[in-house]
């Protein structure tokens, strides 16, 4: 029996770790933000677990973005309740799973009237990359040893960038975090893709 508890141990330990430190000298800041602001089309799989209050949802996410154009896939287990939400600057439309579509001016307000489901897609699309969002003003923005964006608040939301990942010459964060009041985001990337 100990034998197993110890094996189970060692392989959920193994599941959590962490990748590899950087190593060497931290990238300048200015050129990180250059190569970041460079990446204007990208895909994203992963999990979001979203906390209000007593209520909770865990999806899966599939976001595409082109530009200012994004797509994005929402899901619960086996597949119930795809959601699609697509959108650029002149707007955002929403497809829910019995194939009805809703139009609307911001992503936020579309997704919780129809779903119930709130979380922050206009910031998210700047914080996923380490960014901050330049329409939002930032307050309290603290840098890890690696001159990486480690914490920052935008408006209400407070983003903590749990961890980041390696892809080639890239760093991105694959664990993130965003709370504003009693609401907790919490998004892990299993897969980045890059041009």
């Amino acid at each position: 029996m100990r034998y197993w508890l110890v094996l189970a141990t060692g392989l959920w330990l193994a599941g959590c770790a962490a990748p590899p430190a950087d190593r060497g000298p931290p990238p300048d800041r200015e050129a990180r933000q250059q190569q970041l602001d460079a990446l204007d089309s990208w895909r994203v799989k992963g999990r979001v677990a979203i906390i209000n209050g007593t209520e909770a949802w865990h999806l899966n996410v599939i976001w595409r973005q082109q530009d200012d154009e994004y797509h994005i896939e929402l899901w619960g287990p086996f597949g119930s309740g795809r959601v699609q939400l697509e959108g650029d600057a002149q707007g955002v439309r929403l497809v829910d799973s019995h194939r009805r579509t809703y139009y609307a001016r911001d992503p936020e307000s579309l997704l919780y009237e129809h779903t119930g489901v709130k979380m922050p897609v206009s910031g998210l699309r700047y914080w996923i990359l380490g960014l901050t969002d330049p329409q939002q003003d930032q307050q309290q923005p603290r840098r890890d040893e690696r001159d990486r964006l480690a914490s920052v608040q935008q408006g209400s939301w407070y983003v903590n960038f749990r961890r980041y990942t390696r892809l080639g010459q890239v760093v991105l964060p694959d664990r993130l975090w965003v709370d504003k009041d009693d609401l907790q985001v919490k998004l892990v990337v299993d897969d980045w893709q890059l041009p």
